[in-house]
């Protein structure tokens, strides 16, 4: 039986433990003194969450510390079982305690049976005597000796044979989040955001003979306004479980907030404007003028083109993206001309990002399929969020308290501003 070095493993487990102090005091601090700053540089924003990279680090040494804490809970448990064998067998002589080690193997009512008492019954030599008196036979419990070969057996090594646990928690997996990631974004501290758009330009310039009155232009502006909106949800969860589980505090924290990125996302496409919902860009009134996919030849590709066009053509502002479900994607992606050739890359060739007509396109089940929307997402379109994702704990929900519960609540405010409706547009009766 191999027993590890228990003082060693215990010396590198305390080192683990006081790197993984000293990187989350370090992180700490760095996300404390973190600032943003306006243009007058008055700070804005102060503090701000770990990075995924920075939980990563940590949670990377946490691992490791807890793998050589399994180390050395099994090695001292090899040391246990070895001291009871020893206590068991002790005065014993070398041919005895190899004995006790092969009867271990058998019941209790074989090791009996076998013995020079269980013979002398079974042969009935007490009969036709009125006084008399069995040989004593020794049992042994198999349940409190350990045998000379070691088994997965119930009477051998049966508890030796440890489960292999993998660490960590293997997680349930959700669509990329992507929509956000093409919009501009800006703070605020308002909850409401206000802006002006010039919705008409009458152009009366022309020449003028001398001495004659100039024609009068004119500039029409309208007041817009969008809301700043709250997305929230909890979850409760047993102070046990965070005491006895060191890393589900920020697991928890983490699909908090995952669930307001899902939300967010939905949002920013596909919202409908009633409050406290946010009027997303495909709810947005002003739109250009949708283009359907006609009949072949006419394919999804000359649609979205004739969309890039339509839009720079009464926006004045080019496209910048494309977003698309995985559906609609999949059927250009795989086109083939008249031959069975392979339009774009092929099944052979590297995997390429998805791109038409020089555009990037966002793939993702956040808009429906059958429908893609081309727009100049990063100039025309901007989130702003009212500080961060907030997440707190508390026991003071109604008689969590008393029931050692505590909610833990996510939450997050922002508004959407869409400056130039008509530099978006849909696509319509895709394959």
């Amino acid at each position: 039986m191999r027993i590890f070095n228990v003082e060693l493993l215990e010396r590198e487990h305390q080192k683990r433990a006081g790197e993984a102090k000293a990187l989350l005091a370090k992180t700490a601090t760095e996300c404390q003194s973190y600032e943003e700053k306006d243009k007058d540089g008055k700070v804005v924003v102060q503090g701000r969450l770990m990075t995924a990279e920075e939980k990563a680090a940590i949670q990377a040494i946490i691992d490791d510390a807890n793998g050589i804490q399994a180390k050395i809970n099994a090695a001292k448990g090899e040391g246990n079982l070895q001291a009871e064998i020893d206590r068991l067998t002790a005065g014993m002589t070398t041919t005895d305690a190899a004995e006790v080690r092969r009867d271990v193997r058998k019941s209790l009512g074989t090791q009996w049976a076998e013995s020079d008492a269980g013979q002398f019954f079974l042969k009935k030599r007490h009969h036709g005597t009125r006084n008399w008196s069995s040989p004593v036979a020794e049992l042994y419990d198999p349940l409190k000796l350990q045998a000379t070969t070691l088994t997965e057996g119930s009477a051998s090594g049966g508890k030796l044979i440890v489960p292999e646990y993998k660490s960590g928690i293997m997680p349930l997996l959700f669509k990329k989040l992507t929509i956000r990631d093409l919009l501009a974004s800006g703070s605020t501290n308002s909850t409401s955001i206000v802006y002006m758009v010039e919705t008409t330009f009458t152009n009366a310039a022309a020449t003028v003979a001398e001495g004659a009155a100039k024609p009068e232009s004119a500039l029409v502006f309208d007041q817009k306004t969008d809301p700043v909106v709250k997305l929230a949800h909890w979850i409760p969860v047993t102070e046990e479980m965070l005491e006895d589980v060191a890393q589900i505090r920020s697991y928890i924290d983490a699909r908090l907030r995952l669930g307001l990125q899902l939300t967010e996302e939905d949002q920013l496409l596909n919202g409908d404007g009633i409050l406290p919902n946010l009027l997303g860009i495909m709810n947005r009134p002003g739109l250009g003028a949708s283009i359907a996919v006609g009949v072949a030849p006419d394919s999804a590709a000359d649609a979205i083109f004739r969309q890039m066009m339509a839009l720079f053509n009464t926006s004045f502002v080019p496209a910048d993206g494309i977003v698309m479900n995985p559906a609609n994607w999949s059927k250009i992606a795989l086109t083939k001309d008249s031959t069975g050739n392979y339009i774009g890359g092929g099944p052979f060739q590297p995997a390429q990002s998805p791109t038409l007509w020089g555009l990037p396109i966002d793939v993702t089940p956040s808009i429906a399929a059958g429908t893609a929307l081309v727009g100049a997402f990063g100039t025309q379109a901007q989130v702003f969020d009212h500080g961060g994702v907030r997440v707190e704990a508390s026991n003071s929900h109604q008689d969590y308290f008393i029931k050692n519960l505590v909610a833990i609540r996510a939450e997050m405010r922002e508004g959407l501003a869409v400056y130039r409706p008509a530099s978006f547009g849909k696509v319509t009766a895709l394959p």
